[in-house]
């Protein structure tokens, strides 16, 4: 089925436009959410970014895949993997392709180990893949075949348990991220149903993970989604979901939460959900996170000595259901996937004061739910 899909979309793919990248571009690889429409995403798509106009040029489909819905580039650059989110949860490898720029060549693939695969992360050595499966609450590792960037059958796993006040997203374990810290000794997995961040210890030896720990959330209801470490591992900032807040944690020598803020503005009162939460990748200084409902990118300006957090903007996506975005790694630009009107949107960062000006550049694909950048 998955080869069909596959051939079907290679062969009659006339949306692919082989372009010339320059040396000053970045490629974006965008995971999107399937269907059989016509108008329907196919799998994971490529653009070019101008780095020094912010354009953004579609590149075509990359490679035919179900329900690409997270992305992953390998630390050496040479593969690419997507969480297929599905019944029958899927990680699927590829191949970049060097001789023509935005184009993914299929590997192999492996279970997730649970239903809904929605996040992966993966160490610096690029040995092992990180999974959360958001329908089953499990969570694995796979290991990665150094020599052709295949994946091979888990070899760590664990089943969260749990639930919490929310009576229709808390009934039941959603592991909905795992994060390796920075020195890869524990991970960290946020589980929006069991309103806990589990932490497990992580053996590279024999790639199993050992839970260790479940610390409850500061609040009942929060459903943590999204997590991140500032670079000195000070401080972990997760996003829930389900409060539309984030929680500032210290790390070290256990997590204790320090600070609760809201990501929308105190005059706002109708339905909205965080979902993707970054550090400016150079300076730290700015933390960003996205709204779907109040449709906006919060700034806010981070104390670097305490770990607090100010707001300094709300700006709007320009779209509906802002799911994911990212910055590219010089800092110079935060590109929004706006899942519900099927669109990209680029701002420039002000790298002194953090703050977002829309750029006018624009990009169309349907239902976007991930990007990731390589660099030319």
């Amino acid at each position: 089925m998955y080869l069909l899909l596959f051939l079907i979309c290679f062969i009659g793919n006339s949306w692919f436009s082989p372009l010339f990248v320059n040396a000053a571009s970045t490629i974006l690889f965008v995971g999107t959410y399937t269907g059989d429409g016509a108008n329907d995403s196919k799998g994971i798509y490529a653009f070019s970014l101008d780095n020094t106009t912010s354009t953004l040029t579609p590149l075509g489909l990359a490679v035919a895949a179900p329900n690409p819905s997270y992305v992953l580039l390998h630390p050496t650059h040479k593969y690419l993997y997507a969480a297929n989110e599905e019944t029958n949860g899927r990680i699927s490898a590829f191949k970049i392709d060097t001789s023509q720029p935005g184009r993914l060549t299929y590997i192999n693939q492996q279970s997730s180990g649970g239903a809904g695969p929605c996040y992966l992360s993966i160490n610096r050595a690029g040995g092992h893949i990180f999974v959360a499966n958001y329908n089953d609450g499990t969570v694995a590792a796979l290991p990665i075949d150094g020599s052709d960037g295949s994946l091979k059958t888990y070899s760590g796993f664990d089943q969260h348990v749990g639930g919490s006040v929310d009576p229709d997203r808390q009934r039941s374990a959603h592991a909905h991220c795992i994060l390796p810290d920075k020195i890869e000794q524990n991970l960290l997995s946020a589980d929006l149903g069991a309103d806990k961040i589990f932490v497990y210890r992580f053996f590279p030896n024999n790639g199993s993970l050992l839970r260790i720990n479940a610390v409850s959330t500061a609040r009942a209801g929060d459903g943590p989604r999204h997590l991140i470490f500032n670079s000195n591992e000070k401080f972990v900032y997760i996003a829930n979901e389900l409060k539309s807040t984030v929680t500032v944690y210290s790390y070290f020598p256990s997590l204790r939460p320090i600070q609760i803020i809201s990501t929308l503005p105190s005059d706002f009162t109708s339905p909205s959900y965080v979902a993707e939460l970054l550090l400016h990748p150079i300076s730290e200084k700015f933390l960003y996170i996205s709204n779907r409902g109040h449709d906006s990118i919060a700034v806010f300006s981070v104390n670097q000595s305490t770990g607090i957090l100010a707001p300094l903007q709300y700006i709007s996506v320009q779209g509906q259901n802002p799911r994911n975005f990212n910055i590219t790694p010089d800092g110079k630009y935060l590109i929004v996937a706006n899942q519900n009107s099927n669109n990209l949107v680029v701002f420039s960062i002000d790298p002194a004061t953090g703050i977002l000006t829309a750029t006018g550049s624009t990009a169309q694909v349907s239902k976007p739910t991930c990007i990731k950048y390589l660099v030319q």
